[in-house]
């Protein structure tokens, strides 16, 4: 019988907590809860079951905070979600079964469904959906090392496979909530760019979001989400735009 390690990173997250923790109960034998300041109820929710380790951690940005939280897991075998991704049962049927039978792969994805203003998305910038974003891996066999800052991936794995089951996955609750994300992704987005050396000459900055809105509106067909789409489309250009905007303020020499 293989062991898993679960970790969620909150802050306040009371919204889903209940309903994550009851499904990730059923198949983790730890949960690493990794807080950076929640003032509602969330701390509350987790201390309520055994299975849980409540641990705060001053937020600095994704990465270092994935980081963190693998460091603190007890096994090999890390499961995360977010703390507004909730597996379905047969998300969890498919986990106790490689628990049973063996984790042999270095990671695996599992798909993902994204839920935008109450309603399910085509596209939501940067991915088209749903996506199959790694959700299980094992230590040492796959890294956050080369990973954005914002928008991780795990990278550095030989091996793949798929777990059975969705994540449901619901964001952006009010269009509030989405710009307010907008300005906080692209502050952590832009130091990304900075800490990368990465070029932000002008035309850059101009072109740039243009692009983007059309790879997501079109190409990727977030027009057929509506007027929802439409806003995600907005998002996606005002988010590449943000982050260079950003970065070349903070640069001394620009390009």
């Amino acid at each position: 019988m293989e062991f898993i390690s679960s970790y969620i990173l909150t802050n306040n997250s009371q919204k889903y907590l209940v309903e994550i923790l009851d499904k990730l109960a059923l198949v983790a034998n730890e949960i690493i809860i990794v807080d950076s300041g929640s003032q509602d109820k969330t701390q509350k929710i987790a201390m309520s079951y055994s299975k849980v380790k409540f641990l705060f951690h001053s937020f600095e940005n994704f990465k270092q905070q994935r980081i963190f939280a693998e460091n603190q897991c007890a096994y090999d075998n890390i499961l995360f979600v977010d703390s507004d991704e909730i597996p379905d049962e047969q998300m969890i049927d498919s986990l106790l079964n490689l628990k049973e039978k063996g984790i042999d792969k270095d990671v695996y994805g599992v798909k993902r469904s994204w839920q935008v203003l109450g309603k399910i998305v085509t596209a939501i910038y940067p991915v088209t959906c749903p996506d199959f974003p790694i959700r299980l891996y094992k230590k040492g066999k796959a890294s956050l090392k080369n990973s954005n800052m914002v928008h991780e991936n795990i990278s550095n794995f030989s091996t793949k496979g798929i777990i059975k089951g969705s994540l449901h996955h619901k964001t952006f609750h009010t269009k509030e909530e989405l710009f307010n994300k907008l300005e906080f992704y692209t502050s952590i987005a832009s130091n990304d760019l900075i800490n990368r050396n990465k070029t932000i000459g002008l035309q850059k900055v101009i072109l740039s979001p243009i692009a983007a809105f059309i790879k997501f509106y079109i190409i990727k067909q977030g027009y057929k989400d509506g007027c929802i789409g439409l806003l995600l489309g907005k998002y996606a250009f005002l988010y590449t735009l943000k982050k260079y905007v950003k970065a070349r303020k903070n640069i001394q020499h620009f390009i």
